[in-house]
């Protein structure tokens, strides 16, 4: 029983987060969309451009980047902290002696997913593609949390500027500052809910260890 309880919990509270986050960024953007059109039908009707044009480059460019931005990073956030979460049921769930601790210098999420890698001994991986996509999404979470969406070295704006041109709701702009247009961060939501669906069902390929798990099924 506290073995289908831990996986349950660890379930339903990755679905709970993304279904939550989700809604959150439709309404976000609907709200932009409303915004700027509301503002463009007035511009219209009033024929006065130059009384709105801060109004107008506000709701375009520098607004949507604030919220895009705030969603984005604390997309991130919530993958390290449901991934963690994931280390400490299943650690309850399989009785792992070791429990999950951070060492080094290497990104919390990575070290996460090795743990459970190895402790699980994970051999299916059918999240990796999804897994790689995220890397690339903690990348560039990195640049907007540390340095306001631009790469420091240049190793980092070369791969962040071909990561970029392969996904349509990211750019990189002339000053190298990252660009998250409509629909980006919902791009980022999809991934991580696809690698978490794909790292769930690889957890519940691993047998219970019989001894002194008899009474928790």
């Amino acid at each position: 029983m506290k073995y289908q309880i831990a996986l349950h919990l660890f379930t339903s509270h990755v679905h709970h987060d993304i279904e939550y986050l989700s809604e959150v960024v439709e309404l976000t953007e609907r709200y932009l969309k409303d915004e700027i059109d509301h503002l463009e039908r007035r511009v219209a009707k009033e024929y006065t451009i130059e009384l709105y044009a801060d109004d107008y480059v506000l709701l375009n460019k520098e607004y949507p980047q604030i919220l895009r931005r705030a969603l984005f990073t604390t997309l991130m956030s919530m993958t390290e902290a449901d991934l963690i979460l994931g280390c400490k049921m299943c650690c309850r769930a399989f009785r792992i002696s070791q429990e999950f601790k951070k060492k080094g210098n290497d990104r919390l999420i990575v070290q996460a997913l090795a743990y459970l890698q190895n402790q699980l001994n994970i051999q299916n991986q059918s999240f990796k593609p999804h897994w790689e996509l995220i890397q690339n999404l903690w990348s560039v979470r990195n640049a907007l949390v540390h340095n306001d969406g631009k790469p420091k070295l240049l190793k980092d704006i070369q791969s962040i500027s071909k990561f970029c041109a392969s996904i349509p709701t990211l750019e990189l702009d002339h000053h190298n500052s990252i660009i998250l247009k409509e629909g980006s961060v919902q791009m980022a939501l999809d991934a991580v809910n696809s690698f978490f669906t794909e790292l769930i069902v690889e957890i519940k390929r691993n047998e219970l260890p019989k001894q002194g798990h008899e009474n928790d099924r």
